[in-house]
């Protein structure tokens, strides 16, 4: 995906005891609010000098109503400190949208007001992640989606988001060195360099207390601010260039390390602190695009199924907006994406998963590092490229200082982000091509193929069944990315010459060009055999 620019606009809000806030800028007034098609978000802050108890606990929501559409979003409003709540909105459709308050608290109730959402000004950026059958997909304009590879790249030498320990010089005070929307810019242009959209962080019990990761450690049972700050800053930046944000909500609770909700003040899985942190995620996170969360890791070891199901269901149900929940080894009916432990899977497996439930995409969660379990530079590309071909099953990917510094060909990485999601040639209707030579991918209309062989020469191509004749462009996916443009091929059975042996992926199909069928060439091109029937 490209790196991308959002223009900002300045909006008010249109009642005097409630502030309307986009980015940095506060105002009020009496005119309605206006914001931009999936970002920023509105947020809108209350004055409640007169609660009483726990302030993360005074329940307050505020639901928005499309003027013509009818699609309706409730959010709870989220304590920011001092006496202010506040309450987000992202526009999912442009026009009118109203909104109306509603709590046991008296300065939180029956406030209302309208805002306008604009079609964004920058085409380019997107809306939620969320699932379309047994894939991913983001939104893209009004009411469109378009396909995505889940792959999440971790780099904790250079980015050490492997839980931010900012009070902790071990973790390289990075923190303190790299500020939120720098430290999210660059993470995510090192993502791109090794094949990924997405980067990862991990909190832990940071959730409750910045610096802090065992609940041993822990003496606050309230959210932390500064967390969140910093938290949504990160996620914001990664969306504003076009990128995506994995968060592992907890780690695991081995003798070492109780990096999970276990213990603690008002500790225990979906206890009181607990359901307390997931409302204040949802009310604070939930209207911002751009991030998917995990549960954690080795969850055999400290989390029933049956819990992790009851904490996506709860999540779900304070969200207000579409966030893909997973949990590592768990496949409950509640969580959006199904999820695998175990390292170095093949194609059969990823091909097996995702034909197992069709109606959830699949990701293979553990942490397949450079050089962990023989997971070397040759085993990551072909990996990067099988689990795609196999039907877009997800992956993760990253550097560890337990395994080594870094890939020595980045550049392999790359060119299957290039390849795939920055020419959008992951289609959503895209299935296997059962007998093909090497690995194939074809759309419903049949106008869009992708072929993929390994160590190979030459690929058979049976385009007879193809609606047309279709541009064709082959990339050696083990070089930096470069086409071969192999003109217009017809409707039939034939094989691709390649120049020398390698590792080669075909694009057959105007994934976005300015093809014309009028430019079929009398005959076809350099390379391309026809293949009699």
């Amino acid at each position: 995906m490209r790196r991308f620019r959002i223009l900002y606009f300045l909006i008010f809000s249109v009642v005097t005891n409630l502030h309307l806030v986009l980015g940095n800028r506060t105002a009020s007034s009496t005119e309605p609010a206006t914001t931009t098609l999936w970002s920023p978000y509105a947020e809108w802050s209350l004055e409640n000098s007169t609660y009483s108890g726990n302030p993360f606990d005074v329940v307050a929501s505020a639901t928005f109503v499309h003027h013509s559409g009818g699609e309706t979003r409730t959010i709870e409003m989220f304590y920011d400190g001092g006496t202010s709540w506040k309450f987000r909105f992202t526009g999912t459709q442009t026009g009118t949208w109203t909104f109306t308050t509603s709590s046991s608290d008296p300065d939180l109730d029956g406030q209302s007001g309208t805002v306008s959402v604009l079609p964004n000004p920058n085409p380019e950026i997107t809306g939620f992640l969320i699932t379309q059958g047994n894939k991913f997909a983001v939104q893209v304009g009004e009411g469109e989606l378009r396909g995505f590879l889940f792959n999440v790249y971790q780099e904790n030498n250079k980015f050490p988001a492997d839980f931010w320990d900012w009070n902790n010089d071990r973790n390289l005070d990075y923190i303190r060195t790299y500020p939120a929307e720098k430290w999210a810019s660059q993470y995510l242009q090192e993502a791109r360099t090794h094949g990924a959209n997405t980067i990862w962080l991990a909190l832990a019990n940071q959730w409750f207390e910045v610096g802090v990761l065992d609940w041993h450690d822990l003496s606050s049972e309230n959210p932390d601010l500064r967390t969140f700050d910093m938290l949504e800053r990160v996620i914001t930046t990664a969306h504003k260039e076009g990128g995506r944000v994995h968060i592992w909500l907890w780690g695991d609770d081995a003798s070492d390390r109780h990096w999970t909700p276990t213990g603690g003040p008002g500790g225990g899985i979906n206890g009181v602190r607990d359901k307390r942190l997931q409302r204040y995620i949802a009310a604070r996170l939930g209207p911002l695009p751009g991030w998917t969360m995990g549960y954690g890791f080795d969850l055999q070891e400290w989390v029933s199924e049956s819990q992790v199901g009851e904490w996506a269901r709860y999540m779900h149900e304070h969200l207000g907006w579409d966030h893909v929940l997973m949990a590592r080894g768990r496949s409950h009916s509640e969580l959006d994406a199904v999820s695998y432990s175990g390292l170095n899977h093949s194609y059969s497996s990823a091909a097996s998963n995702l034909d197992s439930d069709k109606n959830r995409p699949h990701v293979f969660e553990e942490r397949d590092y450079y050089q962990r379990s023989g997971n070397t530079m040759d085993v990551t590309r072909l990996h990067l490229w099988q689990y795609t071909l196999a039907g877009g099953h997800g992956g993760y990917w990253g550097i560890h200082h337990n395994w080594g510094s870094s890939y020595p060909n980045p550049e392999q990485m790359q060119t299957h982000f290039e390849f795939w999601l920055k020419n959008e040639r992951f289609l959503l209707d895209m299935k296997r091509v059962a007998g093909a030579d090497g690995y194939a991918l074809m759309d419903d209309a049949k106008t869009h193929y992708v072929f993929y062989k390994e160590g190979s020469s030459a690929i058979e191509l049976d385009l007879s069944g193809m609606i047309g004749p279709q541009p064709a462009v082959a990339v050696d996916t083990r070089r930096r990315y470069a086409e071969i443009n192999l003109g217009v091929l017809n409707a039939a059975r034939q094989t691709w010459q390649a120049p020398y042996q390698s590792d080669w992926a075909i694009a057959v199909g105007d994934f976005g060009s300015a093809f014309t069928p009028d430019s079929v060439p009398p005959a076809p091109p350099s390379g391309v055999k026809v293949i009699p029937e």
